[in-house]
């Protein structure tokens, strides 16, 4: 009994801010020995000690400054010195030479500690430099100070495995020769149901080297690689990205109570149930006693069985046990949970952006709250810095599944379409917000290994849209459409340095201003067409002038009047449109037909969606087997006129011959004549019918 208790207080206090006291005089958790610190914006730097202390922070370029404050605090126990890098064995390090080196002054000032014992002291901005810098923070003859800091561009990267996964197609080359020091990389993931005031367990900033570089995460670690290339400037990512997350993972809690929509309080509701017994002492002694009331049983249980085997001279079961009960008060991704734990204690920093991947959860039946809680993730990040321009790019989801799947069954709940979708009207509107594609770095696996575009996509993004440079970060984007008889007409615009480069020309080529398919003289892939009957049928398309603009022309033969189109709409998209510099066109449709609903919030509700969903996809299975029949029996007629061109007699023969084979099998026995015979005996006779009238017709030729 008395063990029990012990575990359900130490599971009531577990992981609490990492064993540190309230009063304690210390820094932030996140700042720590190599990092880095935002450019061009106040520095915030943050602690804790007694309530009412007095905290004198300063910040220093000044080297003997900052080695006596380093001395001082590691004489006083407060950190530990960084380790020595040096083995005696020959090595090479990449250095950087700066010239005109911006100076940072040596600056100080007061902060007062909270009633919390938290103290915020804000000190001027920097420009970017690689000189190192020193903070140092004293108070009651106590001194505190980190080193070896840089000066530059800060990105939080967030999401859930593909934003996490560290391996990547020609890792070891990249790796190998990933010596940049000015790179920075801290990574941790955690949860906890209500917003923490700091990290709850320890973090350490990396320099970036070839050794190092195995170990982070490949698309913070290349997108960061790609920037601090471009801008030449240092830059620290901060990873907190976490496997198999959803987005309400990454929402603020006041954010979601907003959402009146029963997958989002439903869930919540449940959350709070799950964590308000855990909250309540003898509540978790009970669930522990139950747990190891449990135990017992299934370890006699066992005895029995391997008792049982012995006799018979069978190999002895093994022995499974009920597992632990989790907190769920620090789940894996629970609503709020991950901002909570990860976003809310570094709220104080100053951030460059959010860099973003998630979504492949919300795939699974969940894309419909989905569509209620992704725009509240770019919220929730804005909120929490305090700045609501501040930029938020979203890597939207590789290709995976079944590659080439029918539009008809595609369309009615292919999830990673979904959330495309969701994510690309969400941050339609937003100047500082963009979806980034990256449809085509997938395969069949969920976590694909090209990372190296997805990462050159995003940076491309970044640089364009939030340093204002000169590089062309997107294909074209779809902008309005037309109808004109049996086709549809789509208009684009272009990247803002493609349209500069080619506005002087009056008569511009089509590969100058629209998308054109990435294998050069090539079918168009990926659209699909509808009428309004709804049913999705592929496209044809080409690049037509209409009153002399370039536009792409989708058709299908088979539906007459056309009043929609999508692109791309597919888990795994078979489109192959790509801009001037071969990036992906964004996935798209031009209709706002209502999607089906993908929910799991009970077992009923999932089981009406499952159901419907099934439903739905037989009928498009049925649809997909119907067009083909259609458009075979369309091609066959063209084929024939081309094959048989000037040869009337020819095309006779081989239309007779085609009516044949239809009449020999409506007659067959074994197959649709059995059918008929039962159904409609009547109607075979008039078949037979026909079919000697047939026979005498080529008789007679």
């Amino acid at each position: 009994m008395l063990s029990v208790m012990l575990l359900a207080a130490s599971l009531l206090s577990a992981r609490e801010c990492f064993a540190q006291e309230p009063s304690e005089f210390r820094f932030a958790g996140i700042i720590r020995d190599n990092m880095v610190l935002q450019q061009g914006k106040p520095i915030r730097i943050w602690g804790w000690a007694r309530a009412g202390e007095s905290v004198e922070v300063t910040i220093t370029q000044d080297r003997a400054v900052g080695e006596s404050a380093i001395q001082d605090a590691v004489a006083q126990q407060t950190r530990q010195a960084l380790p020595s890098t040096s083995s005696g064995e020959y090595s090479v390090q990449v250095q950087y030479l700066e010239t005109n080196a911006p100076q940072l002054e040596t600056a100080s000032v007061s902060a007062t500690a909270a009633q919390d014992g938290m103290w915020v002291a804000t000190l001027p901005q920097a420009k970017a430099s690689f000189r190192p810098t020193w903070i140092v923070a004293a108070s009651e003859g106590k001194r505190l100070a980190v080193q070896n800091v840089l000066v530059g561009e800060i990105w939080v990267c967030a999401g859930q495995s593909n934003m996490g996964w560290s391996n990547f197609n020609r890792k070891g080359r990249e790796a190998a020769s990933a010596d940049f020091p000015g790179l920075r990389y801290v990574a941790w993931h955690d949860a906890w149901y209500k917003p923490s005031s700091d990290l709850r367990r320890p973090v350490q900033w990396q320099e970036c080297s070839p050794e190092a570089a195995q170990r982070f995460s490949a698309v913070p670690y290349l997108y960061g690689m790609f920037l601090h290339r471009y801008l030449k400037v240092p830059v620290g990512i901060i990873n907190v990205a976490r496997g198999g997350t959803t987005g309400q993972a990454w929402c603020l809690r006041d954010e979601l109570d907003k959402l009146n929509h029963v997958t989002v309080q439903s869930a919540l509701k449940k959350y709070d149930a799950e964590t308000s017994v855990w909250e309540q002492p003898t509540e978790v002694v009970r669930i522990m006693q139950e747990w190891e009331a449990a135990k017992m049983e299934a370890t006699a249980q066992h005895a029995v069985r391997v008792t049982k085997a012995e006799a018979e001279g069978k190999k002895p079961p093994r022995l499974r046990l009920p597992k632990q009960p989790g907190d769920p008060r620090s789940g894996h991704s629970p609503p709020a949970g991950l901002f909570n734990a990860t976003v809310w204690p570094i709220r104080q920093l100053g951030i460059r952006g959010v860099l973003y991947y998630q979504g492949e959860n919300n795939n699974f039946m969940q894309w419909t709250r989905y569509e209620h809680t992704f725009p509240k993730i770019a919220t929730s990040f804005r909120k929490a810095f305090g700045d609501e321009n501040l930029p938020f790019g979203c890597i939207s989801q590789p290709g995976w599944g079944t590659y080439g799947l029918d539009p008809e069954v595609a369309t009615v709940a292919e999830g990673y379409a979904i959330v495309r979708d969701i994510q690309r009207r969400a941050l339609a509107g937003d100047p500082h917000g963009d979806m980034i594609a990256t449809y085509p770095t997938g395969n069949s696996y969920i976590h694909p290994a090209e990372k190296l575009p997805v990462a050159e996509y995003a940076s491309l993004w970044a640089l364009a849209k939030v340093y204002d440079k000169p590089v062309v970060h997107r294909a074209n984007e779809f902008q309005s459409m037309s109808v004109k008889g049996s086709s549809a007409y789509l208009y684009f615009d272009s990247d803002p340095v493609v349209y500069e480069r080619w506005k002087h020309i009056e008569n511009n080529a089509y590969w100058q201003v629209v998308p054109c398919p990435r294998e050069g003289n090539a079918d168009f892939r990926g659209f699909i067409i509808a009428g309004e009957d709804r049913r999705w049928y592929p496209a044809k398309a080409k690049h037509t002038r209409v009153d002399g603009k370039w536009t792409i022309e989708v058709w299908s033969d088979l539906v007459k009047e056309p009043v929609a189109v999508r692109y791309g709409w597919a888990n795994w998209p078979t489109g192959n449109m790509v801009g001037r510099e071969r990036l992906p066109l964004e996935t798209f449709r031009t209709d706002d037909w209502p999607l089906v609903e993908g929910v799991n919030y009970s077992d009923e509700a999932k089981k009406a969606a499952s159901e419907t969903i099934n439903q739905l996809k037989a009928k498009g299975q049925k649809q997909a087997l119907d067009r083909r029949l259609r458009q075979a029996q369309l091609d066959q007629a063209k084929d024939e006129a081309e094959l048989f061109k000037g040869d009337t007699d020819g095309l006779i023969d081989s239309k007779v011959s085609r009516l044949t084979a239809v009449l020999d099998e409506l007659l067959d026995p074994k197959g649709a004549g059995r059918a008929i015979q039962r159904d409609q005996p009547e109607l075979l006779e008039k078949i037979e019918s026909i079919r000697k009238q047939v026979e005498d017709l080529r008789q007679a030729e």
